[in-house]
């Protein structure tokens, strides 16, 4: 079935890739090694988020429990382009997540959350290019696929074709409303409102001076406090209802635009899909606010606000694309992104709502390549492979390589 150029496809035997994904993200979240699963892009923003939190003297550690499944029949969103194929794979899970500073806690929740995986696999036993620029999984070093079959010319690995897809290229977390949870929260509270409120109650009652007996007051008090404590409750209740809808309909106005404006490029474009470019502003954005300067990385000629700054995880929920304007093939896109972040301000941790435009650029002229990477690319000029994360030339012919040209590049943040 396909919707709006992606489709709703059967993903089984991305199971076990999922929970082998989920187990190496917990070790790395507690310290351990890079996923082996993770694309060199998501390896790249996951190292410069620990790097940012290395440098503010932040622990961060997650741990992950499966509480559904994911085997048998798996379903999700897929989008193609000429050579891969990529898959959303999600599960839920209990996610613990502490954060300390020199051995002092500062943060820690425990939630039902759902963690939804990008993988990107080959299309139909697809044979990409001998000279496809690739990374190798070992060495991180930029290759060909040709070489990293052969032996990576660095670090002399071979690798098999099924060694090297799939592989993850984008992770989201989204909170889960928790039944239980919140059940046993509502009795504490609503415990504790009808207690105060009825103490509260008979104290005025027994001080008022009223001509009725000790018992009677009593009894009032205890009624009419009672009352009251379930109004308050109720009041506050409907109050955190109404805020709990407008959280999860942030982005909801702007779904129309988002569609004319994702079918104007699209007309330009026939590989391009939401879902992708949902894909790609989430990472941009990721690596932007944790880097320590965003005008460093290729794929940003901005700075950061200041408000971004002490943004030490960031999880888009939702995004509108506000305009989109093509004009000699090059593409300027605005877009708003809907986000839950955790920032690091003032010595605590807030978990906040955010919400930032970011505008970005790519030259459309050649279709989306969903297997592109800024970690391993060819130059235009010689052939060369090489990482153009932290460059903006080629270190063999020294010719200019211009990143938007390839893939989107972010031009202001705000």
């Amino acid at each position: 079935m396909s919707i709006f150029g992606f489709s709703f496809t059967e993903h089984s035997d991305l199971a076990e890739p999922y929970k082998t994904f989920v187990r190496q993200m917990s070790k790395w979240y507690n310290g351990g090694e890079m996923p082996e699963l993770a694309s060199q892009d998501l390896r790249f923003a996951l190292e410069l988020q620990r790097q940012k939190l290395q440098s503010l003297g932040l622990d961060m550690q997650c741990n992950l429990k499966n509480m559904g499944s994911a085997t048998g029949n798996i379903y999700g969103a897929s989008y193609s382009d000429r050579v891969f194929t990529n898959s959303s794979v999600n599960g839920n899970m209990c996610m613990t997540r502490n954060i300390g500073c020199n051995q002092t806690q500062l943060y820690k929740n425990t939630a039902n959350i759902g963690l939804s995986t990008i993988f990107q696999s080959l299309k139909n036993d697809t044979q990409p290019s001998a000279s496809m620029p690739l990374c190798c999984p070992h060495c991180g070093a930029p290759s060909t696929l040709g070489e990293l079959e052969s032996g990576c010319k660095y670090c002399d690995t071979g690798f098999l074709m099924s060694e090297l897809y799939p592989k993850v290229v984008n992770f989201f977390i989204s909170e889960e409303y928790n039944r239980d949870k919140n059940a046993a929260k509502n009795k504490r509270e609503l415990a504790i409102f009808i207690t105060v409120s009825i103490l509260l109650t008979m104290i005025y009652v027994l001080f008022t001076g009223q001509n009725s007996s000790a018992i009677e007051k009593i009894t009032g008090g205890i009624v009419a406090g009672g009352i009251v404590g379930a109004m308050l409750f109720g009041a506050k209740k409907l109050f955190e209802v109404i805020f709990f809808m407008g959280k999860n309909m942030r982005g909801g106005g702007g779904t129309g635009s988002t569609l004319f404006y994702a079918n104007k490029i699209k007309r330009h474009d026939p590989e391009f899909s939401i879902e992708y470019f949902r894909d790609k502003i989430t990472s941009l954005f990721r690596m932007a606010v944790y880097s320590k300067d965003a005008t460093e990385l290729a794929c940003c000629k901005c700075q950061c606000p200041e408000k971004a700054a002490d943004i030490i995880e960031a999880q888009l929920f939702n995004f509108n694309i506000n305009s989109c304007k093509i004009k000699d093939n090059v593409c300027d896109v605005e877009v708003t992104l809907f986000l839950d972040c955790l920032h690091y301000k003032k010595g605590k941790i807030q978990s906040k709502t955010d919400k930032y435009r970011m505008r970005i650029r790519k030259h459309i002229k050649a279709p989306t390549e969903l297997g592109f990477s800024f970690s391993a690319v060819s130059c235009p000029s010689c052939g060369g492979s090489f990482d153009a994360r932290n460059v903006k030339a080629c270190p063999y012919c020294g010719n200019e390589y211009l990143h938007e040209e390839h893939d989107w590049v972010i031009t202001n943040i705000k």
